[in-house]
This record gives C-alpha cells, structure tokens and sequence, in this order.
C-alpha cells in the first residue's frame, strides 16, 4: 500500500533552539534530526470506506450477532476445507456468533471543528511494532482479540483471496486480526461465481436490508443494500463510498492464501 511507505526522514527537531534543554539542546537535535526511520507510514490522510446508510444515522449501528462458521483453507496440505483457522472447536462445519465488524470507517463527530479532518479522512498510522502490540487495529479499536471473548462471541467479518470471496472469517488470533484490519480498508467485495456458501459468508447485508438494534435505532441500507454494502468496483457507488485503497485491497483479494499469509506474517515481524 502506497501510503505505508517503509522509511520517512525526519525533520530538524523541535528541540532546536529551546532554551530549557540548557547543555543537553545540541545532544537531543543531533539524535533526532534528519534521521532515517522505518516507521512503515506516511502520516497522511485518506479517505476510509462509507456506507452512507450507517454515516447518516440518528445514533451509530450498534453491534449485531452474526453466526458464521470456521473458514475456508485451501493451502495446507492434508486439512479440510473448512479448518482455516480453529481446529480445537470439532472440526468442519462448526458455527460460531461473532460480533459483526462495522465496515463504515466513517464519522463525523468532529468534522464541525476548525483545522480537523473530515469524517471520512483518517491519518495512516506507522506500522512499525505493529507485530509486537497487536490489537486492537484501527482508529476505533474495533478489530479487537480478547481472552474474555475469543471462543464465544469473537469478532466477525469476512475475507477474500484469489480462491474465495467474502468467506467468514472469525477472529481468533493475531493472523485473523491483522487480516480483519486489512479487509477492513475497504468495503467487502463485490458477490461473484466464486462468493462462499457458508454460514456467515457473501456480502454481509442484514436481513431486509435493515438494522434493528435493542435500543431502537434502524438503519435502512435501501432497495440494493448489497450494492451500498459491497458496491462492484465499476459502479459509481465504488468512487464515491470505497475508500482510497480500494485499487490496492483489490490486488491484495486477488493473492493467492499463501501470498497473502506471507505479507501477514511480514506484519508480524515489524
């Protein structure tokens, strides 16, 4: 991704002239200034995915139940076809309830003010570490891994690579948290020949195209809520409500699993 530039040069430091350094001034500007940094980053801002039904709702679209089921695999030699990521819960076809991982990145809470970012912009955070921290990812912290939750009702959402569209993918592990912080860069793919059967699989539309949460507050997606939800890459739809990675999330589905575990696993080693 474009903006995760490897290696950023630093400026003069702030430090430069200030009088309450004393001595020390001359030592902190040299080990801060113009030094080479692999911060992965480079702290600009984009434009994240919209779906407008949910940035324009009277409150936010809280948390829903979705029951999915484990995930598809198809690079390691001798498992299932359905074990991709938890073999201790018995084995194919097991279903789980997950918390669904909202796919609008947008707010607008403080877009009011002067000299802040609109709700749909957000400063692309340095990368570096990120294999030692770990979640939560995202600017909300909504890609979570909990001990509390992770084996009942762990976060959801859905994936695609070159083999599978918009499979289940349930949250267990670091792998599937920075897997969930990268599809959620953008809106979900659209539903093609190759979208997954399972449980919790396909564009990840609500029921009648609405949300009816236990506080009240319904969110209708419209009469095609999966062209707001997962709009095709040639719609207007996909200009205007997918994020500014959109081109660069679409390369990445196109990986095969194996390519795309390896960039995962480079993740893990920053």
């Amino acid at each position: 991704m474009s903006c995760h530039i490897p290696v950023q040069r630093t400026g003069q430091s702030p430090a430069f002239g200030d009088p309450s350094l004393g001595n020390d001034a001359a030592a902190v500007v040299d080990i801060l200034s113009y030094r080479w940094a692999p911060i992965f980053s480079d702290l600009i801002l984009h434009k994240g995915p919209t779906i407008d039904a949910e940035r324009v709702a009277p409150t936010p679209r809280d948390p829903i139940l979705v029951s999915r089921t484990t995930v598809v695999n198809n690079d390691r030699p001798g498992r299932g076809r359905d074990d991709r990521y938890d073999d201790r819960r018995g084995g194919q076809g097991q279903t789980f309830n997950t918390y669904d991982l909202s796919r609008n990145l947008t707010d607008d809470i403080f877009s009011n003010q002067k000299a802040t970012a609109k709700g749909e912009e957000f400063r692309t955070p340095p990368l570096m570490g990120i294999g030692k921290v770990g979640p939560p990812f995202l600017h909300d912290a909504r890609v979570y891994l909990s001990i509390l939750n992770r084996d009942s009702t762990p976060a959801g959402t859905v994936f695609t690579n070159s083999q599978v569209t918009n499979a289940p993918l349930v949250v267990r592990s670091v792998d599937d948290a920075l897997r969930a912080a990268i599809e959620l860069h953008d809106l979900p793919a659209p539903d093609d020949r190759k979208t997954s059967r399972q449980r919790g699989g396909g564009c990840p539309v609500p029921p009648g195209g609405k949300v009816v949460n236990k506080i009240g507050n319904v969110i209708d997606y419209g009469s095609s809520p999966s062209d707001v939800i997962c709009p095709p890459y040639s719609s207007a739809l996909s200009t205007t409500n997918r994020s500014e990675a959109r081109e660069v999330i679409a390369r990445f589905r196109s990986l095969t699993p194996s390519d795309q575990q390896a960039m995962i696993d480079f993740l893990k080693e920053l």
